[in-house]
């Protein structure tokens, strides 16, 4: 990887602990909205857990191209609350509005981040190629202090496709110059970050903290990543 100029990270559950500040998230809503008293016989876990079932299922299907963004964000809520018997259209409403006004002000990262940016950020171009919505995605870094380390925050809603489509990766190469053979990109998923960028003709590191057996580079800590790009 001697040629790479170009770094290009996901954001969510790589760069950005998604899982924990979501969590967090989910556990402060269910005590605003007072789901407690609203439904007795269920518990704050068994909420959470039907949410992000939902969730996860309904971001398949948006990154397919088979539900808006207007429709996921108001229908997880409206799955998970009719999960605890809660058919209340206007409440799952409040509570994804609440949800997109506290998570992505949580400010956890995965651990070594703002490390690994430091160590990389004179050595390379660094940029954010992320599935997520895009003003979302720029208050998670701004309320994190990682928006100056990045040249251009390239997010599916930019670019009109999402990982691991092929214009997204030409949307990607137009606006910051990067040509496949100088292009590295680190991310979470296996199938949407790796195999995607390595289709197009990047590299890519999968960040894999649990140490998921395959054929792909891949590490289980971000602070292994400068030393793979020394070899």
């Amino acid at each position: 990887m001697t040629n790479i100029k170009h770094i290009f990270f996901d954001l969510d559950h790589t760069l950005w602990d998604f899982h924990s500040n979501s969590l967090e998230t989910l556990a402060e809503i269910y005590r605003i909205f007072e789901l407690e008293k609203r439904a007795p016989d269920f518990s704050s876990s068994h909420f959470i857990d039907r949410y992000v079932f939902h969730n996860e299922r309904m971001w398949g299907l948006y990154r397919q191209d088979r539900m808006s963004k207007s429709l996921l964000r108001k229908a997880r809520f409206e799955y998970a609350l009719r999960d605890i018997r809660i058919e209340d259209k206007m409440l799952a409403k409040e509570m994804g509005n609440s949800y997109l006004e506290i998570c992505p002000r949580k400010t956890r990262l995965n651990e070594g981040a703002i490390e690994v940016l430091e160590l990389l950020k004179d050595k390379y171009a660094l940029h954010i190629l992320s599935n997520g919505f895009h003003e979302t995605q720029l208050i998670k870094l701004e309320q994190s202090g990682l928006t100056h380390y990045f040249q251009q925050i390239i997010t599916s809603e930019k670019a009109a496709a999402k990982k691991p489509n092929k214009r997204m990766y030409d949307y990607a190469q137009v606006h910051t110059g990067a040509l496949p053979g100088e292009s590295l990109m680190v991310g979470d998923n296996l199938e949407i970050d790796v195999v995607g960028a390595l289709n197009y003709g990047w590299d890519a590191i999968h960040y894999n903290p649990d140490g998921d057996k395959h054929e792909y580079r891949s590490v289980k800590a971000l602070l292994e990543i400068p030393e793979l790009l020394l070899k």
